[in-house]
């Protein structure tokens, strides 16, 4: 990932008297070599947002994602202890990072929620893990969900806050305002694939 915006910074930066087929796939293996330690399987220049005018140069953009990624993650965990079916981490979310919209910068947002400058420290404290560790950690988180159990029990009614129509193509195939909330609407389409894609399914089995 982060090969390719230094890619591109090298390439914007070279002198136009340079600018020839030799010198670019040279440049691209240079890069490759610095960045990842040797060739990628799929080279650089395979990578659509270089080759398109419209997409140059914002590949960067994934790379800071990630890293906010990483560090809003550490955020919850350090704040909340936990991320998966707390109603406290949509909330904040929702404040800080989506009602703004565009009216406030990337940076500012990620600031203000996790009250640090995006910086890559979680993304690399990741990536430096030795395995090992890392999949027996993934293993007691694992042990730990599964203990627990989940939040919704099978067959209990749960209210989302909003109306859902399950539809194909013109046809309403079920909808929680009228079939008895979410549930309902989810065990009415249920029925509805049965009937439509496995209907005589044992039978022919038989």
């Amino acid at each position: 990932m982060l090969a390719v915006p230094y890619f591109e910074k090298a390439l914007y930066e070279l002198p136009e008297d340079q600018l020839t087929v030799e010198a670019l796939q040279a440049l691209a293996d240079q890069i490759e070599a610095k960045v990842q330690g040797g060739l990628s399987p799929r080279p650089l220049l395979s990578v659509p947002h270089i080759l398109a005018d419209e997409s140059s140069c914002y590949y960067h953009g994934y790379v800071l994602a990630e890293m906010s990624v990483h560090q809003t993650r550490d955020h919850f965990i350090e704040k909340y202890g936990h991320i998966v079916d707390n109603p406290q981490v949509g909330k904040d979310l929702t404040s800080v990072y989506w009602q703004p919209g565009n009216g406030s910068m990337f940076l500012d947002l990620v600031q203000q929620l996790t009250a640090k400058p995006l910086l890559a420290d979680a993304w690399v404290a990741k990536l430096q893990l030795p395995t090992q560790q890392l999949l027996a950690k993934q293993q007691q988180d694992y042990e730990a969900a599964v203990k627990a159990g989940p939040k919704f029990k099978t067959g209990s009614e749960i209210d989302i806050g909003m109306r859902v129509r399950l539809v194909h193509g013109d046809e309403v195939i079920s909808d929680s305002e009228t079939d008895g909330g979410f549930q309902g609407a989810c065990a009415k389409f249920k029925a509805w694939v049965r009937q439509q894609y496995f209907a005589g399914k044992d039978d022919m089995a038989a």
